[in-house]
């Protein structure tokens, strides 16, 4: 009689760290399943041999990568100034735009756009001293997607400048 109320132990005992696996895994799946958007946003860009209207310079380019498993669609592009780490906590921003057809001079608009898993999309806009200083680090790029009620945010940094005094 002890020997089997031993087995029996031993076969729950293993059932549940089977169970306890399966459901790591499960999670796992639902993590890795979900959207996952990559953003970068690059000052000082420049296009060359844009075409007969020229060069176009100064730039704030948005990359935007889909390392998820599940397409989306970006509906807007904009950008957002936000004045402390508690303002872009709580979505507050103290400027903002957006950004109707960002591509180069001449280019046909591309928003709304479906992004595949394992894509990227590409936008731009022109640098505006009169509007925004982009070197203080206080700009953000913001991709605003279906499915979520949140933008997605990309700090617009020169290269090698310090981090934004949030």
């Amino acid at each position: 009689m002890a020997d089997s109320a031993w087995v029996a132990d031993w076969i729950a005992s293993y059932a549940a760290i089977v169970a306890t696996g399966a459901l790591a895994l499960e999670i796992r799946r639902w993590f890795e399943g979900r959207l996952r958007l990559y953003l970068r946003a690059s000052p000082d860009m420049q296009i060359i041999g844009a075409g007969p209207g020229g060069d176009d310079t100064d730039l704030v380019v948005v990359s935007v990568y889909n390392r998820g498993e599940v397409p989306t669609t970006i509906t807007n592009f904009g950008l957002l100034r936000f004045d402390s780490w508690l303002a872009r906590l709580r979505l507050r921003s103290s400027w903002s735009a957006i950004v109707p057809n960002p591509q180069a001079r001449g280019a046909p608009a591309i928003i709304p756009f479906e992004l595949e898993p394992g894509r990227q999309w590409m936008g731009m806009v022109q640098q505006r001293s009169d509007l925004a200083d982009f070197a203080s680090g206080e700009y953000w790029a913001a991709i605003y997607t279906t499915g979520r009620n949140r933008p997605y945010l990309a700090p617009i940094r020169r290269r090698g400048s310090p981090k934004a005094k949030t």
